[in-house]
């Protein structure tokens, strides 16, 4: 998973201080502008953050997101109220919910309760509404100069840009890697790591137009039922896992074709190896492998089916063969390869 507490953590305690740094720049902005009603709230809202910030400490994310959803509304609402609708401070409104429906995803992914976002972004929009037609009836209580005005759109411009743009480049790079780590998982088997059935039949339908001769080949770890009988289920996993580390350092396609039956395909070139030759001492590494599971030692052996074709056979005929091939290997002892 992309989000995790850490990472929210570090997120909340940069918008904390961000907003903390704000609200100084603010402050000077009216005690120069002398608005002794917004150098108090902007007071308030300082020793607010200075709070909140160990409310991220305490992992208190609901409450972080409230408080500071609703603080940032009070404060521009009055702000609005108080210098004009030309000052700017509208655009935080809108702006704010980029980051509280951030905020619900976040919750979601932590599975934190009581987080939906939606009631605060209509109290929002209630607000900005509100200051607009109460502004289109009366005037602000203060008149900033024109230089002041400028400032101040330039500057709720600039933030409002920046925090909606980075975070909705995050939210790009979240669900890019979901999806990347959707398809991982879909295409890989968790036990074994191993790409998996699914991922092996789009391989094979993507060298269909391929002129170059195959090779495939289905193997079986012998006498698995026995190994899980025995030893236990938990030792059988242990023997697919260790198996499955084995295959996935070789430099060839491999994948768990189901159960305990692995499929490998290559290409018969001179820059690939010889199949013969590679799964012999794929065959003989897992005989001569050491397992041990609990303080058990044990040996573990695998047959091997293979076949060959070019790119216009039927691929369910070569599975057939390779599938036959290594039928015939359980029926001749075992532990040996049949091509």
């Amino acid at each position: 998973m992309f989000m995790n507490l850490k990472r929210a953590k570090l997120l909340a305690y940069c918008i904390s201080a961000c907003f903390l740094l704000i609200h100084i720049l603010m402050l000077l902005i009216f005690l120069q502008c002398k608005i002794l009603p917004l150098v108090k709230f902007n007071i308030f809202s300082i020793c607010f953050y200075i709070t909140i910030l160990f409310v991220v400490h305490k992992e208190w994310f609901p409450l972080f997101t409230i408080s500071v959803y609703l603080e940032v509304v009070a404060h521009m609402s009055f702000a609005i109220l108080l210098t004009g609708w030309e000052t700017g401070f509208q655009v935080t409104l809108i702006g704010m919910n980029v980051l509280a429906f951030y905020a619900e995803y976040t919750g979601r992914s932590l599975k934190l309760k009581y987080l939906k976002v939606m009631p605060l972004c209509i109290i929002g929009m209630l607000m900005y509404l509100g200051t607009y037609i109460y502004l289109y009836f009366y005037s602000p209580f203060y008149s900033l100069t024109k230089d002041v005005v400028f400032a101040l759109n330039i500057l709720w411009g600039i933030i409002v840009f920046v925090i909606s743009s980075l975070v909705l480049q995050l939210l790009v790079i979240i669900t890019n890697s979901s999806e990347e780590e959707l398809a991982y998982e879909l295409s890989h088997d968790k036990l074994t790591g191993l790409p998996n059935r699914y991922y092996l039949s789009e391989q094979l339908d993507s060298i269909k137009d391929d002129k170059s001769y195959f090779w495939l080949c289905i193997s079986d770890i012998d006498d698995f039922k026995k190994i899980n009988d025995t030893y236990g289920h938990n030792c059988g996993d242990y023997v697919l896992k260790t198996i499955g580390d084995l295959l996935a350092a070789k430099e060839i396609l491999c994948c768990r074709w189901g159960g305990e039956e692995f499929l490998f395909v290559g290409r018969l070139e001179q820059n690939y190896p010889d199949p013969h030759k590679f799964l012999e001492e794929i065959r003989k590494e897992i005989q001569n492998y050491a397992f041990e599971y609990d303080g058990i030692k044990f040996q573990v052996t695998m047959t091997f089916g293979l076949s060959t074709f070019t790119n216009g056979d039927n691929i369910d005929n070569i599975l057939r063969d390779a599938d036959d091939k290594l039928y015939l290997g359980k029926q001749n002892g075992k532990n040996r390869l049949i091509f």
